[in-house]
């Protein structure tokens, strides 16, 4: 998208200042706004900051309503971290706010690749006569909506991996038990993780072994909705389990097998096709995007993250690794049914790591993601 004016060297240097502004504002809304992207907002005049805003959640005013509703102050510069919508839906066009405003310059990080806006917002502006300036913190805006980006570019969740293992990569201790393989700090940070995302995915061994709640449980997630995905090919778990409860808050969907029995055990109980290695993810991924949910952590267990590893259908993983060396021949692994090659192997770039007390938490991003 070209500029229809070419900012002076010290506009460039605030466009970065206020753009960070925005671009921490917008993580605001983290695990509220998706679908929905995060955006933050910044309005800017004679070099001061005089109102801000961010989307909070999915449903609710845009950034640019947030910062610009009650202004009445013209010839504003607008720092956006994402271009603004041209279109009605659940909310009226941003463009038509930030020209009401006679806002007088208006600087995107970048340009939203969702086929309705993707550059008609900009070119909007520009045919009233708003300078426009679009990049400064681009990369960082990708970064933080990846789990959007993803979804809107490709039609399928945004997919992260999700394990506690031990210092040798083992799932579980010899016997098959799990609990606990990390400290008790890593498993409140570990559930506190779920918040980020729409969903949340397990197996049906997982649920049968642990009979876990799958919910939030730390502050700050109140009022969120997290949808509950389980993969059951048979259609055989007990309506007693956990997550047969708390369905108003945390919405139960079901896979199994289109060769199983056909009664559904809940709303959103679907039947996709079945291969010799289990329930196609493919399809079961299709079905989630098709409801909405832009984002997925994958809990497991092993076979499950085995799926989809093998079948390369993650973008990123978050591994919370203890202190413990667990060993044995018949503990569960991650990736277990491994490469033949080393050239093979799976690799993770742009990985970070932190401490906590007990263990490290690694998040790394899969190498050749779509994204």
């Amino acid at each position: 998208m070209k500029n229809n004016t070419r900012p002076a060297g010290e506009n460039k240097k605030h466009d970065n200042k206020f753009m960070k502004i925005a671009l921490k504002l917008s993580l605001r809304g983290s695990g509220f706004a998706e679908p929905n992207p995060m955006v933050g907002a910044v309005v800017v005049k004679n070099g001061k900051v005089i109102s801000c805003g961010y989307h909070q959640a999915f449903g609710l005013k845009h950034a640019e309503t947030m910062a610009l509703e009650n202004l009445t102050v013209p010839g504003t510069t607008l720092y956006l971290t994402l271009e603004p919508c041209s279109h009605f839906g659940k909310t009226p066009p941003c463009t038509d706010l930030i020209i009401a405003k006679k806002v007088r310059r208006v600087v995107v990080a970048m340009v939203d690749p969702n086929p309705r806006v993707n550059g008609s917002g900009i070119r909007k502006l520009q045919a009233q006569g708003i300078r426009t300036r679009c990049g400064p913190g681009g990369d960082w805006a990708a970064f933080v909506n990846r789990h959007y980006l993803k979804f809107i570019k490709t039609a399928t969740p945004y997919v992260t991996l999700h394990a506690g293992i031990s210092l040798d990569g083992k799932l579980t201790d010899d016997a098959g038990h799990s609990r606990w393989v990390t400290s008790e700090e890593g498993r409140r940070y570990s559930h506190s993780l779920r918040g980020e995302f729409s969903a949340i995915l397990a197996g049906h061994g997982t649920i049968l072994a642990d009979d876990p709640q799958l919910n939030l449980r730390e502050p700050g997630w109140e009022d969120k909705t997290l949808y509950r995905v389980v993969l059951d090919s048979a259609n055989t778990l007990p309506r007693s389990l956990n997550i047969f409860r708390e369905q108003e808050n945390f919405p139960l969907v079901i896979f199994s097998s289109n060769a199983a029995d056909r009664k559904k055990k809940v709303p959103l109980h679907f039947f996709v096709r079945h291969d010799a290695n289990g329930l196609v993810l493919a399809e079961v991924l299709e079905q989630l995007s098709k409801l909405g949910i832009a984002s997925l952590l994958v809990e497991g267990g092993g076979r499950v993250l085995d799926s989809f590893i093998r079948e390369r259908l993650f973008d990123e993983a978050a591994f919370f690794i203890s202190d413990k060396i667990v060993g044995g021949r018949n503990s569960v692994q991650i990736f277990a049914s491994g490469v033949t090659r080393l050239e093979d192997a799976l690799e993770l770039v742009d990985c970070r790591w932190s401490e906590y007390a007990g263990g490290t938490m690694m998040r790394g991003f899969r190498k050749c993601s779509p994204v």
